[in-house]
């Protein structure tokens, strides 16, 4: 009887010291019930790791009859087809294809929660601007990541090592995994390409946003269908507007700046700073004002909001659209805007570089980070200084501490004026230390006061943060302190490059959002960070700048900052480029990836309200990059 169903289930009795006991061997049919089933649980396990409520995801699936669901169902499936077909093995089958679609299910989780962009093919190629940060991300969830990891190993090995396949006619094999491949390749260009199939199903959220459209039709399909259609192709009207724009750049008239005053100029782009501490919920009695110098400043300031291309990270894409005039949102398909930088190009510093500018970059991180140590001389620098011209010990939590930056970027300015006193300088400073996520990353005790309920865990985490910011705005009063009575003019820009990775929940508490989704605060809410362009003594009696929105607070895409710097010194002149960028500012302060911001307030789709201009500005960046 024993024998009976042993032999039943596919169970062989070998000797002990051939291997274990009883080994489990699968024919082709139990094979393939084991892989549907399992697809289909990897399926399910994708989707409920996406952020949005299982529930919520669910009443999507449905509304779609179930299309969506087998979206993401059959990439798996004919994963583990082929790879079952190929190797004869069911185990290795679902093990790599469920492994690897787990790890990037996780990845997207957390992408989205940090960052709110989830994570796409190209994304793959920033593994080692992942190791550079990996020390700040909570070691509780890098624990639990790992625990998961090695329990998963345990069991493949163990699975490997007690179920083995039946021996699988080879002729057999050879023509199911061609059948297979070739329905994958079908499947994978007539359907995960497919753009009208795609955007025909519904979006809890806003259609233009990714991670919306992530998380309303599912990661593996989304990923796979970003992977198929994200390319960099030339604008509609690129081959029409190429001949305007070689003109524009051939007639250009060279600039004459014989009589004009170039001060020095400052550029701080600080970690994660933002305003989000200006909320009526809290208040900073009894406590230190995390924006004191910021406040005071302001009265002799221009001063207004960036729109920054990213949430919660992207350092570097604001960096891009301050330095060249780009808009990072024009060019989602790379995994980051610095990585279109593969030669020398006419970016801002380049420009001040040919009217005597010497310029300088710094930050305190590795140069390999973003690729800054190609990418800023192609940019115009003239010198690049990392983490190695920093002292490594001067640390606040895990990164160089504002107050070293500060000190650096100080000694600097005064070794320029030391050595090359008759050389304006340009310096772009990038400050490090408040780099999230954030834990208890400086051991800070509660520094705010507040009327409302914080979300579980984050009161220490926002804490945190809190202390961060009032570094960054204490070293800006060090800075303007400094500088306040040189005898040289100065013109200091500062400004956040990115919102605080904090959970929306956080910033849904801070300020409920009342606008429409698809106003112009609905969708710039999370992506606005202040700024402020101020001038020491010598510089407003030499160099006044005259405020380009009158006396009101300044709302600009983040590539128009420096271009506007420079319209106001009337160095806009300088490039062909800058010049009609810094024009198109005056009409559209705001361009966005499908939407705009006119001067007169209103907020356009621009499918519906086109723009010669804006489809313009698109050609020219094209040809900017690629020419």
């Amino acid at each position: 009887m024993k024998r009976d169903i042993i032999r039943s289930l596919n169970i062989e009795n070998r000797r002990p010291e051939a291997g274990p006991k009883y080994i489990l061997r699968l024919n082709m049919f139990v094979s393939l019930l084991l892989i549907i089933v399992a697809s289909l649980a990897l399926t399910y396990i994708c989707i409920r790791l996406q952020p949005t409520p299982i529930e919520d995801v669910w009443e999507i699936i449905v509304a779609s009859r179930y299309q969506i669901f087998i979206l993401n169902w059959i990439p798996l499936l004919l994963i583990m087809l082929f790879l079952y077909t190929l190797l004869n093995n069911t185990v290795i089958a679902c093990g790599i294809t469920g492994g690897v679609a787990v790890l990037l299910s996780f990845i997207n989780r957390n992408m989205i929660e940090m960052r709110q962009d989830p994570f796409k093919p190209l994304d793959i190629l920033l593994g080692s601007e992942f190791l550079g940060i990996y020390q700040s991300i909570d070691s509780q969830l890098i624990l639990t990541a790992t625990l998961g990891a090695v329990f998963f190993l345990l069991f493949f090995a163990a699975c490997l090592f007690f179920i083995r396949n039946k021996r699988m006619n080879l002729i057999v094999r050879i023509l199911s995994t061609v059948i297979v491949a070739a329905v994958s390749i079908w499947f994978n260009g007539a359907i995960l390409s497919n753009s009208d199939l795609y955007e025909s199903f519904e979006v809890v959220g806003n259609s233009f946003n990714l991670t919306d459209n992530f998380e309303s039709k599912g990661f593996i399909y989304s990923f796979l269908y970003t992977m198929n259609t994200s390319r960099i192709v030339a604008p509609p009207n690129f081959d029409r507007d190429r001949a305007l724009i070689t003109s524009r750049i051939n007639s250009f008239p060279t600039a004459d700046v014989s009589d004009a005053v170039m001060p020095n100029i400052i550029f701080v782009q600080s970690e994660a700073f933002s305003d989000i501490v200006i909320s009526p919920s809290i208040n900073f009695d009894n406590h230190v004002d995390p924006l004191e110098n910021f406040k005071r400043l302001l009265e002799d300031s221009i001063s207004g909001h960036i729109v920054v291309p990213k949430f919660g990270g992207g350092t570097a894409c604001t960096e891009f659209d301050i330095l060249t005039g780009l808009s990072t949102r024009h060019f989602r398909e790379t995994p980051f805007s610095f990585s279109l930088i593969t030669r020398p190009v006419r970016a801002i510093p380049a420009l001040l570089s040919e009217i005597g500018y010497y310029n300088l970059a710094m930050h305190p991180g590795h140069g390999w980070f973003y690729n800054r140590q190609n990418v800023y001389p192609y940019l115009g620098f003239d010198e690049f200084q990392d983490i190695e011209t920093f002292d490594e010990t001067r640390n606040k939590g895990v990164y160089i501490s504002e107050e070293h930056t500060m000190e650096r970027i100080i000694e600097e300015y005064e070794n320029h004026m030391r050595t090359r006193p008759d050389t304006p300088l340009f310096k772009f400073a990038i400050t490090i230390q408040n780099h999230g996520p954030y834990g208890d990353q400086y051991g800070a005790e509660k520094n705010f006061n507040s009327n409302i309920d914080f979300p579980e865990g984050l009161v220490s985490g926002f804490s945190n943060y809190i202390e961060g910011l009032a570094d960054g705005d204490r070293e800006l009063g060090v800075l303007t302190d400094f500088l306040y009575d040189r005898p040289e003019p100065v013109i200091v820009v500062f400004f956040g490059d990115h919102m605080p990775s904090f959970p929306v929940e956080l910033f849904n508490v801070l300020e409920p959002p009342t606008a429409p989704y698809y106003s112009f605060e609905g969708i710039t809410r999370l992506f606005q960070t202040p700024f402020l362009i101020w001038s020491n003594k010598a510089a407003r009696t030499m160099v006044p700048l005259e405020h380009p929105g009158g006396d009101s607070d300044l709302v600009i895409s983040a590539s128009h900052l420096a271009v506007n710097l420079l319209g106001m010194l009337g160095l806009d002149e300088l490039d062909p480029f800058v010049s009609f960028v810094n024009e198109l500012s005056k009409t559209y302060p705001v361009i966005l990836d499908y939407f705009a911001l006119t001067s007169d307030g209103d907020f356009i789709q621009l499918s519906e309200t086109p723009s010669s201009e804006i489809d313009f500005y698109h050609s020219w960046q094209y040809y900017w990059i690629f020419n």
